[in-house]
């Protein structure tokens, strides 16, 4: 069974990705926003300083020619800054001015400055002291961290969307195409070309090494498949050969290379068998090499091995091609098989037969002389009753009959199975 995927490759680097972002999307924002903190802050109390530097000389007149008016009016000017919440105004002579709420702010919250005297000479006239609302700096510190907050989560979704679509583009959707590609690449089908649908500006990457390294594994595998194809081949013929040689000695005389009596019993049932389907003619040659035992015994086995050749290549050239087929029944015995052909024919093959035997095998002996030798047959002719056994046994009773009358002759077989063996 396909295992299901549990994870893509690029949600995991993806969500890796992401962990990574948030810790820097932390820390980045706590740096800046501690950064837009201390300037803020720098800046209020630069702010700050500035409006009362501002109204100091205005004060220091007012105070100096005892002006109350004036004095009550740089205090409402003051006061109208949003960030100064109290202003105090203590003169010297010990008088004390008054203004904003100083309900809003905490004592700690102050700014104390020194007022001149308007002739710069140095000395003080009084002390101004501003009661500083801070509640405007908290303010001014949220809206900016909730800007450099929302700036970063907004470039933070652009880059995991960039991030993301990358991830599926250049390296989910090819590796997803490679995995479908090898899970439908089948065994005759090894040579299938290996493309992947990069796009167009696809540029040389790591997705093209792993492609590159797969199509010279399908090339190496593919030439190993060829060279084993081939071997196999190489090696199924040279079985086939070796079976062939193998049955071929099975089914052959060693010594005289005509097929000997295993493969009379394999091939002579479908030669029955077609003779009585197509109601054709068989007929059968049994032959014997007369006085063979006094050969060996006086000329020894290497002339009688050299008498058996001699005997067998004359047979066959009267034998036809592909039709007729010699074996040897046992010892200096041979069988003649002569499919479609009747009686008459048969006789007349095995006269010819006996004839070159006699006039054609001479076999030089040892000592230079030349031995002659003749053959007995008996030919019979299958009849309709007639089995393998039988008709192979009155073919050897019409043998027996040529070596009993005095050799060197032709007995046929009568027309009718029972009549021959009854002679017997």
């Amino acid at each position: 069974m396909k295992p299901r995927l549990s994870q893509p490759i690029a949600s995991l680097l993806l969500r890796r990705v992401f962990k990574w972002v948030i810790l820097c999307i932390v820390l980045f924002s706590s740096l800046q926003a501690y950064l837009n903190y201390r300037a803020i802050e720098r800046n209020f109390d630069m702010t700050i300083r500035d409006v009362a530097n501002t109204h100091l000389p205005m004060l220091s007149l007012a105070i100096w020619d005892i002006e109350l008016q004036a004095i009550q009016k740089q205090i409402s000017l003051l006061t109208k800054n949003t960030n100064i919440a109290y202003v105090v105004i203590k003169a010297s002579t010990g008088q004390q001015f008054v203004g904003g709420n100083g309900g809003n702010a905490r004592a700690d919250e102050h700014l104390t400055f020194d007022i001149p005297a308007p002739d710069g000479k140095g000395s003080r006239i009084g002390t101004m002291e501003l009661m500083v609302d801070r509640s405007v700096l908290r303010q001014e510190l949220m809206r900016s961290f909730l800007i450099v907050l929302t700036e970063v989560i907004l470039l933070s979704v652009f880059i995991f969307a960039a991030v993301y679509t990358i991830l599926r583009r250049d390296l989910e959707r090819p590796m997803r195409q490679l995995a479908d590609f090898v899970n439908n690449l089948q065994a005759n089908k090894i040579a299938t070309r290996l493309e992947l649908d990069l796009g167009p500006r696809h540029v040389y990457n790591e997705i093209d090494l792993v492609v590159d390294g797969f199509r010279t594994m399908q090339d190496r595998l593919q030439k190993h498949i060829e060279h084993q194809d081939a071997l196999v081949s190489e090696r199924t013929v040279q079985l086939q050969q070796a079976m062939d040689r193998l049955k071929k000695l099975s089914i052959t005389d060693v010594l005289t290379g005509c097929y000997n009596r295993l493969f009379f019993h394999e091939r002579m049932p479908g030669e029955m068998h077609r003779a009585i389907r197509y109601e054709r003619d068989l007929s059968v040659v049994f032959c014997d090499i007369d006085y063979f035992k006094s050969v060996n015994d006086q000329h020894g086995h290497g002339v009688g091995d050299d008498v058996l050749i001699a005997f067998v290549e004359s047979l066959q050239r009267e034998l036809r091609a592909e039709i007729d087929w010699l074996v040897r029944y046992g010892g200096e015995e041979f069988l003649i098989v002569l499919p479609e052909t009747p009686l008459p024919a048969a006789i007349e093959a095995a006269e010819r037969m006996r004839v070159n035997v006699e006039r054609d095998l001479k076999v030089t002996l040892p000592d230079g002389q030349r031995l002659n030798v003749t053959a007995s047959f008996g030919v019979a002719e299958r009849v309709a009753d007639d089995t393998i056994e039988t008709l192979v046994q009155r073919a050897d009773q019409c043998l027996y009959l040529s070596k009993s009358l005095g050799r060197n002759q032709i007995q046929p077989a009568s027309g009718s199975t029972s009549q021959e063996v009854d002679t017997l």
